[in-house]
């Protein structure tokens, strides 16, 4: 079989042929010139990146008999028989990463190499060694004889011990960026008479994510279904959106279309696309607008309806964690700017007509308003942890919530919580985000039946640290008035169908949700 892959066929044969790491090559080239080369190195970063590619061409070139400007010639024996040639020593530490393996290692590096000036020793995924194999590798790599020279490459270089990284030269290899990953790609294209749309090359640059191995193999596969390589064949071929799709949504939000925008975003779904995928390509359309946004480059959209988006997908994005529907979660997303572009409520608000209105009738004004306004079961659980919180009931909390282990609360991961404030009827607890304060809510009758059982009768709420920071803030401003906090009666539901509706409606936002 003749066919070779274009990965494969397109692999770097010298340094100049390696792309997008030019630091590297040249420090490469300038040990080799020098003839500085240390006994061992270590290569590292994403996969993809041509680690192993250029493990090999320095194999190559450090065994060259002819090398010019630090590069190999590609015509002397030692070249031309570099493939095959005993001396080059290729290990997969994946499969072979035991003490056995690397003891043999260490018997045979001691023979000299049998056609080249070394031996040389590629180890590729080094970080799956076991802990005794790294053991014996380091007496080798410490003292090593002057023939042999290691070159270790790795995705995970933190798993790899210190005292072995000590003992190498480092080197850390980053994703392509595009402008040289779409060009690799034309430059492809040309050699292989492969007929293609610019922005196909873009959109497989962004399913590769600065991955040139797994570019080439997109590439690969689209050139032999199409006989011209096009970026609508790519979005349906791996059922990806494109930017323009998203620059139709925020249209859509522009003209008030939310008919449009459903219809869109229920297409997507219908489609099987993968939500989170989705979210993601959105997030990094909406990151550019901004950015051309605030560069002069794009005024079709407001950066304030961008940026809320952006805000708002990134929510979607956390809280998929624990909703299913995740498509009504990017749905609502859109829709709610139709209703609050931050341009459009400035120009709705009144002019400011206080002047000639006394302050205290404002201020009472703003009292008569908050008494109108319907309190939150979290609104009234935070205030009436306020009226009698003591040190005594928190420590109390505090030492039996660490006894917890995890399990003992279905859904619950004990260490994402801290008690925070607890009074003999009210505690409360933080999170680190949204989303957990949510399912902490969602199972507040959960936690308390555990509290309760162990003698701490009180109603729970969650707060996320923003949240709780704001309510020390109004709780030091009402001490120093000293306006003490008076307990707020729960509203009674007359049902368990009611109850849950509006502990629903309260604890997790109604938002997420859709009650019949």
């Amino acid at each position: 079989m003749s066919y070779k892959v274009l990965y494969r066929k397109y692999r770097p044969k010298n340094f100049v042929e390696i792309i997008g790491e030019e630091t590297i090559t040249n420090s490469l080239k300038q040990s080799i010139k020098e003839n500085s080369i240390s006994h061992a190195f270590i290569f590292t970063g994403p996969r993809g990146t041509g680690k192993t590619s250029t493990a090999k061409v320095l194999a190559k070139t450090i065994n060259c008999t002819n090398i010019k400007d630090g590069e190999a010639c590609g015509e002397c024996q030692s070249c031309l028989n570099f493939q095959t040639s005993p001396d080059i020593i290729e290990i997969d530490a994946a499969s072979n990463n035991g003490v056995d393996e690397i003891r043999e290692l260490r018997t045979n590096v001691t023979l000299a190499p049998s056609a080249s000036k070394y031996k040389i020793y590629i180890i590729d995924e080094v970080h799956m060694l076991t802990t005794g194999a790294f053991n014996a590798l380091l007496k080798t790599l410490e003292e090593p004889p002057s023939h042999a020279i290691f070159i270790l490459a790795t995705t995970e270089v933190y798993k790899v011990p210190i005292t072995i990284l000590s003992r190498c030269q480092r080197y850390d290899f980053k994703k392509l960026s595009q402008k040289d990953l779409v060009g690799h790609l034309k430059y492809i294209c040309e050699q292989e008479k492969i007929d293609y749309e610019e922005e196909a090359l873009f959109e497989i640059y962004e399913l590769s994510d600065g991955c040139a191995r797994d570019a080439l193999s997109v590439l690969d596969q689209m050139s032999k279904l199409k006989k011209k390589l096009s970026l609508e064949s790519i979005l349906n071929e791996y059922n990806i959106i494109s930017n323009n799709v998203v620059e139709e949504l925020l249209t859509g939000i522009l003209n008030c279309n939310a008919e449009f925008i459903i219809d869109k975003i229920n297409n997507f779904e219908n489609s099987g696309m993968n939500a989170q995928k989705v979210i993601k390509k959105m997030i990094n359309c909406l990151d550019n607008i901004a950015l051309n946004i605030k560069g002069g480059k794009e005024q079709k959209f407001p950066f304030e309806t961008v940026s809320h988006l952006i805000h708002e997908l990134n929510q979607c994005y956390i809280d998929a964690r624990i909703n299913q529907n995740v498509y009504s979660l990017i749905k609502l997303s859109f829709l709610e700017q139709i209703k609050g572009e931050p341009a459009q409520i400035k120009k709705d608000i009144p002019k400011k007509e206080n002047k000639e209105k006394p302050i205290q009738s404002d201020i009472k004004e703003k009292i008569v308003l908050q008494n109108k306004k319907a309190l939150s079961i979290k609104e009234i659980r935070t205030n009436n942890c306020f009226v009698e919180a003591c040190k005594e009931e928190l420590k109390k909390l505090i030492d039996f919530w660490s006894t917890l282990e995890n399990g003992s609360i279905k859904s619950i991961d004990i260490k994402d919580y801290t008690p925070v404030a607890s009074s003999s009827t009210n505690a409360i607890f933080t999170a680190e985000e949204g989303s957990l304060a949510d399912l902490f809510n969602i199972k507040h009758l959960d936690i308390e039946k555990i509290l309760k059982k162990n003698k701490i009768n009180v109603k729970v709420i969650a707060l996320t640290h923003e949240e709780w920071n704001a309510e020390k803030n109004k709780f030091k401003i009402r001490l120093k008035n000293k306006e003490p906090y008076q307990y707020i009666d729960e509203p009674k539901v007359q049902n368990d169908g009611e109850k849950i509706k509006n502990q629903v409606e309260d604890l997790f936002t109604e938002k997420l949700i859709e009650i019949s």
